[in-house]
């Protein structure tokens, strides 16, 4: 959990930026398996808003740390963070009032396209946790489904 900068996570223009901080300090040393899940899920509803089917800025770079979730801890917060990514995709779009992320490596870029580029980074990786065994493999199809539509792109085509 050292990789992603934990300070953009807490965007003033996140939903819930104090719910996000808490998640990822709980991230940093879960005491269970099912405290790091729940960590991964209120951080998604921090940075997402699931009624309007909308993503805040805070979303790109919660999706860093989603992915870092998917590739150092099986079980079920990587299955939490997946889902989040899986329900995100094609289905969610950026919030009308605060549709861009400032990258500090890009500068404004859109939400989405955000979101996007990080999980394409993240191939490799993703490629890797779709053969891992552990916690019974229950992750290997969620992770396949994941990288097909990472090659359809978000609305099959278009980023």
């Amino acid at each position: 959990m050292n990789a992603v900068d934990r300070s953009r996570i807490t965007d003033a223009r996140a939903y819930d930026p104090v719910s996000a901080r808490a998640a990822v300090d709980a991230l940093r040393d879960p005491r269970s398996a099912e405290h790091a899940a729940r960590a991964v899920a209120n951080l998604r509803y921090a940075v997402s808003n699931d009624h309007a089917g909308t993503l805040y800025p805070a979303a790109v770079p919660a999706t860093a740390l989603l992915l870092e979730v998917i590739a150092d801890q099986p079980g079920p917060a990587r299955m939490e963070a997946l889902y989040a990514l899986l329900d995100w995709w094609g289905c969610f779009v950026a919030d009308p009032e605060c549709g861009i992320h400032d990258d500090p490596e890009r500068g404004l870029v859109d939400v989405r396209e955000g979101v996007v580029e990080r999980v394409r980074a993240a191939a490799d990786m993703l490629r890797r946790v779709a053969k891992d065994p552990s916690a019974g493999g229950h992750h290997r199809p969620v992770v396949r489904e994941l990288l097909q539509n990472l090659d359809a792109g978000w609305d099959r085509g278009d980023i």
